[in-house]
């Protein structure tokens, strides 16, 4: 096993060391630290962008997702790719150039900026969306590093798993920013596609191949070998519009983590080159993901010995027992210096998402508050603030899953994606493209999405009755529908050119 360690251990380092090496212009201004001065060039946007947004939901939950469901994980390549590509091909290049004649480095200051506010309600209520769901989000992929620490390394404890991946990411995002956060996404979302292109063939050459996956699952029940639902009418609208569908290409749109990168583009144009990588990035990494979970049951079905605890606890609903199955296949089938590197590949997942969170929620609270309403002319230290925020607010994320573990596809889905998903992306979209947007539709599209992703689950358990509606797309649509009316029934912006809006769907 010390291959194992040493191929994890010199990875880990390796990152880290990248962080501080990018690190070197991180004080020169926010716009350096919030934006890396609005130079990323298509491979590190794309790359960047997509790693962030793809975390450890897919190296450990949707992998798990397809160990507990089968073929029908599948569905979530149209449900992630759509996303994609509205993200890179339609809003990316207006909201680069938008953001960038406003002088907007947050996408709370984009949207404050873009309506002209004179009292900060947008900003405020930004801040509040962004360090509740981050929070959120970020205490998943800290339970993640855990989870993937504790399968890993024998005697090694969940909370210790949590606390070292805590540390790995705050050492390198407290220092370099921005910057540091999307070079060390470049090499994180290199080793994802690499790990979950060749694992998974690897596995299948090895193997029996696709014959392999057939019986296996076959085992399991015919309903793992169905990639068509079964479910007719309001059910059928319910599975494709859910979580393990086309439902979350309502989020993309709205992730602040994922949108900063479109702003920092070194030009708009870069958006069509970053797309098409981020595109193929997204259908290799999601693809193999699944088919690893697939394998992975497959095998569990035919006896895999270190993988009968998974398929004991798949019966058990929302126990996220196939979690675990990247790592403990990697541990059981390959050579310890290649499951060193799968491991790195998982925390690789969880740190590109943890990082940009931990950024742009710092962002929001140093930035859009602390400097833009408290003290502008920052006597104490603008940077100082910014980085002891991320210490801050990492800490809080550590705290908030220390003694609880968590299903990270539910969790991270259900709770962060979703309520950022639903309270920024229908704004967003109207802001960007839609001259008549307002202030106050806004405000009320905002506060619905909020509300709406996060009262929806928790007070009714997304359901009516039997029906299952995914928190997503329910509040999203609300939100953009709520957005309109008010924007209709209130006082319209001036008639001059508007700096943030697409001057092509103005």
């Amino acid at each position: 096993m010390a291959l194992f360690y040493i191929a994890f251990i010199g990875y880990t380092v390796f990152v880290i060391g990248v962080g501080l090496w990018t690190s070197r212009k991180a004080a020169r201004s926010d716009e350096e630290y919030f934006l890396a001065g609005r130079s990323l060039g298509p491979w590190v946007a794309s790359l960047s962008a997509s790693a962030s947004s793809e975390s450890g939901w897919v190296t450990l939950g949707l992998v798990g997702f397809a160990f507990a469901d089968g073929v029908t994980a599948y569905w979530i390549l149209p449900g992630g790719l759509i996303g994609f590509l509205f993200n890179w091909f339609v809003l990316a290049r207006p909201l680069r150039e938008g953001s960038d004649k406003l002088g907007a480095v947050t996408i709370p200051d984009y949207l404050a900026l873009r309506f002209k506010e004179s009292w900060p309600v947008i900003r405020l209520m930004s801040v509040v969306v962004i360090l509740v769901a981050m929070m959120l989000y970020c205490a998943a992929q800290f339970a993640a590093a855990g989870k993937a620490f504790e399968a890993s390394f024998d005697g090694m404890s969940y909370q210790w798993g949590v606390l070292i991946g805590a540390v790995i990411v705050l050492t390198y995002v407290t220092l370099g920013g921005f910057r540091a956060a999307c070079w060390t996404d470049l090499l994180q979302g290199l080793l994802m596609v690499g790990v979950l292109v060749v694992f998974p063939l690897w596995l299948l050459i090895s193997g029996d191949g696709i014959e392999m996956i057939r019986s296996g699952l076959a085992k399991g029940g015919d309903n793992l070998l169905e990639f068509w639902p079964r479910a007719t009418g309001a059910a059928l609208i319910g599975f494709l519009l859910g979580s393990g569908a086309l439902g979350i290409n309502f989020g993309y749109v709205g992730q602040p983590h994922v949108l900063v990168r479109f702003m920092a583009l070194r030009r708009g144009r870069d958006a069509y080159v970053g797309g098409l990588i981020a595109f193929i990035w997204a259908a290799l990494v999601l693809a193999g993901a699944v088919t690893v979970g697939l394998i992975a049951r497959a095998l569990a079905e035919n006896g895999a010995p270190w993988a009968q605890e998974m398929l004991a606890g798949v019966p058990v609903q929302g126990s996220g027992a196939g979690e675990y199955a990247l790592v403990a296949a990697a541990k059981a089938l390959v050579p310890p210096l290649v499951g060193g590197l799968i491991l790195a590949a998982v925390l690789s997942a969880i740190c590109s998402t943890a990082d940009s969170q931990l950024v742009v929620a710092s962002s929001a609270a140093a930035n859009d508050v602390y400097a833009r309403l408290i003290d502008r002319s920052r006597r104490l230290g603008h940077l100082l603030v910014n980085r002891g925020t991320i210490l801050v607010l990492g800490a809080i994320a550590v705290l908030l899953v220390i003694d609880k573990d968590v299903t990270i596809y539910t969790y991270v889905l259900t709770y962060g994606w979703a309520v950022l998903g639903a309270s920024f992306g229908p704004q967003i979209i109207l802001a960007v493209f839609w001259r008549r947007a307002t202030f106050w539709g806004c405000v009320a599209g905002m506060a619905t999405g909020f509300l709406v992703a996060l009262l929806w689950q928790l007070v009714f358990d997304g359901a009516i009755g039997s029906f299952k509606i995914y928190n997503l797309p329910l509040a999203f649509i609300l939100a953009l529908v709520v957005n309109v009316i008010v924007s209709l029934l209130t006082r319209p912006p001036a008639l001059e050119a508007d700096p943030g809006v697409s001057s092509k769907h103005a």
